[in-house]
């Protein structure tokens, strides 16, 4: 028992030491950017290395989470479980809707809600704090450049505030870009007539913080994807679809157009309120208006910036 305890600290020692090496080299060879994120990390050293890998390699980071997603037969079904809950702790999102998503893009004050587990229903990320949110850049969607056959464009990430914007600006060379917030209305309302799922993510390489909007799709989007394999990653955005059976001519144009697989038919047009996440996709997609939002009240609360 003692020569395994002493295993383990040595294990732990190396590792620390490794993160202080590593976390010097970075600090020789800082760019603005980098010095800005460590400052905001203070003296987390964990946090500014997990940070730096994270939103320098986003690509590279999201490779073994869409293996292991993609391959639960592989691991014993408690792990594979145990670390998606955990997971979905530290990284995870909130549906929105196209009219909340275009107001976090137009705000220019700090943003700081508190108290608002009643929205966003994670252990984390329950003060919703947003610095500088004018500043904003437009990436490539890291679960699109690692799918397959992935669904275009690429740019559609929004990333917000700082010191997150700079950084992936000064690292991402060639997928990162500053835009104002004319430009993120347009690739929110671009991405929207798609048919794309607006959804604010927050992570614990943030400081568990909101720092992008993604227009994510159900082909690519891990936190989609996750939703199929019983991880309640992505949040409703506090909002069902409900169907106006006097106006709807069953066209079927909401079917195709759902990410959920919340609408069925049969004498009507149901909805699973389930399985809704209150994206409003299909609402955009009814040609005879018949399909509404309403607030859930046995969902989270909708994500308001009052």
């Amino acid at each position: 028992m003692k020569n395994a305890k002493q295993r383990t600290g040595r294990i732990r020692g190396a590792i620390g030491l490794a993160l202080v090496l590593v976390a010097g080299a970075l600090w020789s060879n800082r760019k603005d950017s980098t010095k800005a994120l460590a400052r905001f990390h203070g003296s987390r050293v964990h946090d500014l290395l997990h940070s730096y890998f994270y939103f320098r390699w986003n690509a590279t980071y999201l490779k073994p989470v869409k293996y292991v997603l993609e391959h639960p037969e592989k691991f014993p079904e408690r792990i594979y479980m145990g670390a998606g809950r955990r997971l979905m702790q530290t990284h995870h999102s909130k549906v929105l809707s196209t009219g909340t998503a275009r107001r976090l893009v137009s705000i220019e004050e700090p943003v700081r809600m508190s108290n608002s587990e009643q929205v966003l229903p994670f252990d984390k990320a329950r003060d919703i704090i947003l610095e500088n949110p004018g500043s904003i850049a437009v990436t490539e969607c890291a679960c699109r450049k690692i799918a397959d056959d992935p669904c275009g464009p690429l740019d559609v990430c929004l990333v917000l505030g700082e010191p997150f914007v700079s950084f992936v600006v000064e690292h991402q060379k060639d997928g990162a870009r500053r835009i104002d917030s004319d430009e993120a209305l347009a690739i929110l309302e671009r991405e929207h007539e798609r048919g794309r799922v607006h959804t604010a993510w927050f992570k614990d390489a943030a400081g568990d913080r909101l720092y992008s909007i993604c227009n994510c799709c159900s082909c690519c989007c891990l936190g989609l994807h996750a939703l199929s394999h019983g991880f309640d990653v992505v949040a409703s955005s506090g909002y069902v679809a409900q169907v106006d059976d006097a106006g709807c001519v069953l066209c079927e144009e909401c079917l195709d157009a759902c990410n959920f697989g919340a609408l069925s038919v049969t004498d009507a047009v149901e909805i699973d309120a389930g399985k809704c996440m209150g994206c409003g996709v299909c609402v955009s997609e009814c040609p005879e208006d018949a399909i509404t939002l309403q607030e859930d009240p046995t969902k989270a609360h909708p994500l308001l910036l009052l």
